[in-house]
């Protein structure tokens, strides 16, 4: 969602008035059944995955996002008081942007603290505009080198690692494009985006060898972008790419994207494609509720919200749901009035009670 632009796609509104574009082997445009039986047979096989607390543990599925190095109420509310809104609320992860050694360092001091109060943090580390740099070999330089920072400044502290975030949104060539094929995506930006991804990924591993790694996240039906990586294809149509090896699939989802389980005029279940074509654990690290949307709170505990990803968890191994996010930023230049408290930091919406009354009536591993 950070610096992203909503817009209502044309293929969406011709088709099913739903869609937007945002905040390995065989061909990558198709769906291959032959794969799916042993993929979600893998998938479901993974055990639920804990962060320490004390003498024991505790589970990572419910989460949310916060944006320290963007400042605004992040840096008028300490760290002591962010924790504790965090534990009310009955959430165990934190999602933080790691763009620099700077931002490392502050996500790394931010973990010590809540480590002491059982709350692990999800690093988010994206570097600042790789779709301006001039090619693929750049991004990678770059990207391995925030790579190597992340990993090492958090190494014991942050064990999961998605890089880069949305890279489909500006790659994409339109918004009449579904992102379902990779015909549908700009090459030379993909090959931008891909190098960022491989750079990242070789950065944090070399530095952190434990570390989880989850892919860039996407949305909506761009599951195109994610078949060419794993392919090791591109849109250009050319194969025998480098592959990145990722550990889970992350993906987003607002409240304008209707039903993840029958999205678009096609109804396509996304989970069961993510699941089936990849194998991996899925992470939604981000879902949220546009500020327009009528019933924000009703949204957010609903079916097309946690209501729905609790009851889908154990079929699609769905490990984590990241709500975006804690605080209101719209003031502050950020992506808007998305949280569940306002930008002062301290006052709650109703919603923060919705949300902390349906996690504590439904407990997850």
């Amino acid at each position: 969602m950070r610096t992203l632009v909503a817009a209502i796609s044309l293929f969406g509104a011709l088709c099913c008035a739903s869609v937007l574009i945002y905040a390995r082997g065989g061909t990558s445009d198709a769906y291959h059944s032959s794969h799916s039986a042993n993929s979600a047979e893998h998938a479901a096989n993974v055990a639920s995955p804990k962060i320490a607390c004390g003498n024991g543990s505790k589970g990572v599925f419910y989460g949310i996002a916060g944006h320290l190095e963007h400042h605004g109420a992040y840096g008028m509310s300490d760290y002591a008081l962010q924790i504790s809104q965090l534990r009310d609320l009955g959430v165990t992860m934190y999602a933080q942007d790691v763009s620099s050694e700077q931002s490392a360092h502050m996500v790394a001091d931010f973990a010590r603290a809540a480590a002491k109060q059982c709350v692990g943090v999800l690093a988010l580390v994206t570097p600042f505009e790789p779709e301006k740099r001039a090619n693929e070999q750049e991004t990678f330089e770059r990207g391995y080198a925030l790579g190597k920072t992340a990993g090492r400044v958090l190494k014991g502290l942050v064990t999961y690692y998605q890089v880069g975030n949305e890279y489909d949104n500006w790659t994409i060539l339109g918004s009449d494009r579904s992102g379902e094929h990779p015909q549908d995506y700009d090459n030379a930006k993909f090959m931008k985006a891909r190098g960022s991804i491989l750079g990242l990924i070789k950065g944090i591993r070399e530095t952190n060898p434990d570390a989880k790694i989850l892919l860039t996240s996407f949305s909506w039906l761009h599951y195109g972008f994610t078949d060419m990586l794993y392919a090791g294809t591109q849109p250009d149509g050319t194969r025998g790419h480098p592959i990145p090896h990722w550990d889970i699939t992350a993906w987003h989802w607002y409240s304008n994207m209707g039903s993840i389980t029958a999205a678009g005029d096609k109804k396509v279940n996304v989970l069961e494609r993510l699941r089936d074509s990849y194998g991996k654990p899925i992470w939604i690290t981000e879902y949220g509720v546009r500020p327009t949307h009528a019933d924000p709170a009703g949204y957010l505990v609903g079916k097309d919200a946690l209501k729905g990803f609790v009851s889908l968890a154990k079929t699609y191994n769905i490990q984590n749901v990241t709500l975006y996010e804690l605080y209101d930023d719209q003031r502050y230049g950020g992506d808007g009035n998305y949280g569940v408290i306002q930008d002062d930091g301290k006052t709650r919406k109703s919603r923060f009670d919705t949300v902390r009354d349906f996690i504590k009536a439904n407990p997850m591993p």
